[in-house]
């Protein structure tokens, strides 16, 4: 379940210290290197952008998309490796993106933003909260929180998306583009594409060389 060394001493030596049975102990190297692994992604992610020169919009994608996961949900890879590879070459390549999307002009920008924005709408109304099949939502009522929550975050987004384009600078484009295109990827995520995908990026197989 663990494959980082420092994982599984980190929970040898907690679990010592709290006397936890050996099958704690290995859930808890698993969530210590789950931990680990998302620092490492939130800041390669980071540090991705700010060398491509897109830092601004790399956080905007990230913190959009950050903010629909736990009410949203979506496909993910099976391993936290993966997600975390899929994260770092994604978001600064969205922000990238960006730059060229804002060269096509203000109308265009507004177009493209509200058509985001009803994608995503679309999405979640039809598809969110997309579960974890290995810890699925049974409650009724928690799935109807889980929509309300999604479907609040992307109106006070869009809000947010409103806001920037009365300020009318290319920063703030840029930033508007971000928060679109990061509202679109959660859409994907959302249905059979991204799952599709996340399932392709699993089933690549990754020989070890000592095995060769």
């Amino acid at each position: 379940m663990s494959y980082l060394a420092f994982s599984r001493r980190c929970a040898g030596y907690l679990g010592r210290k709290t006397n936890l049975p050996e099958e704690k102990e290995i859930i808890l190297a698993y969530v210590i290197e789950v931990l680990a692994l998302n620092a490492a992604n939130i800041a390669l992610t980071l540090l991705l952008g700010a060398a491509l020169g897109v830092f601004p919009g790399t956080l905007a994608v990230l913190l959009t998309v950050a903010l629909f996961r736990h009410s949203a949900g979506g496909a993910h890879s099976q391993s936290p490796w993966r997600c975390a590879a899929i994260t770092v070459v994604t978001f600064p390549g969205l922000a990238w993106l960006a730059l060229y999307i804002v060269r096509l002009g203000q109308p265009f920008i507004d177009i493209f933003t509200l058509a985001s924005l009803l994608t995503g709408l679309l999405a979640i109304l039809r598809l969110a909260p997309v579960d974890n099949p290995a810890a699925p939502i049974i409650s009724m009522r928690r799935r109807k929180k889980l929509k309300y929550i999604a479907i609040t975050t992307l109106v006070l987004l869009a809000v947010v998306v409103f806001l920037l384009r009365e300020l009318a600078g290319v920063t703030t484009n840029d930033i508007r583009v971000c928060i679109s295109l990061g509202v679109l990827w959660v859409g994907f995520m959302l249905g059979g594409w991204g799952h599709g995908l996340m399932s392709l990026i699993d089933s690549i197989k990754i020989v070890n060389r000592r095995e060769v």
